[in-house]
């Protein structure tokens, strides 16, 4: 622990941990990785259904900080046991006495915000606004989706889909029965 409060210029000894993170190198590798999978975040989802590929891909995202978890103690020369160890005694020293100046909570905030679900989902769907905003199509500009009728559904019906991570209510246009799909624009 003292090594790293020595590497940390006098905050927290998670300091350097945490700056692994912030490294330009690394984010320009999670920005390559939201852009290239982009694409598949454009999918309409009707009463919040999701594909299984962005669970996958959730689960990619969630190895890649695990690997630069990894990789930022090694060169740290820490193993995870020793770090599992160090986080287990400020969680001790921080219960015990109430001292709280690692500031561990807001680092295992941070540090694991790549476990959260939502947080990933918003980063997904930031970078289609972004791709979308570089193609031309900024925000207030309407786009056009296409909408497969679920099971139990037809027209008339108000039908809840999750676009980009936000919620539009549909009309199902008349003469669309379940397992048709209907073209409509949406207003971004």
């Amino acid at each position: 622990m003292e090594r790293l409060k020595s590497m940390s210029g006098g905050g927290s000894s998670l300091e350097p941990i945490l700056r692994g993170f912030h490294d330009a190198g690394f984010q320009a590798l999670v920005q390559q990785f939201a852009a290239e999978r982009a694409l598949h975040f454009q999918t309409t989802c009707p009463d919040g259904s999701q594909p299984l590929i962005w669970t996958q891909y959730f689960n990619e995202y969630r190895e890649l900080f695990e690997s630069h978890l990894r990789h930022i103690l090694h060169g740290l020369g820490m193993t995870e046991d020793t770090f599992h160890e160090l986080c287990g005694y400020l969680q001790e020293i921080e219960e015990n006495l109430g001292d709280d100046s690692e500031n561990l909570y807001g680092y295992i905030k941070a540090i694991t915000s790549s476990e959260d679900y939502d947080a990933f989902l918003q980063l997904m769907f930031a970078e289609v606004q972004r791709q979308q905003q570089q193609a031309g199509a900024g925000p207030g500009t309407s786009q056009e989706i296409e909408v497969v009728v679920p099971e139990g559904m037809g027209s008339g019906e108000i039908l809840p889909v999750d676009y980009l991570g936000a919620r539009y209510d549909l009309i199902i246009p008349d003469g669309y029965t379940a397992g048709m799909t209907f073209r409509t624009s949406i207003l971004i």
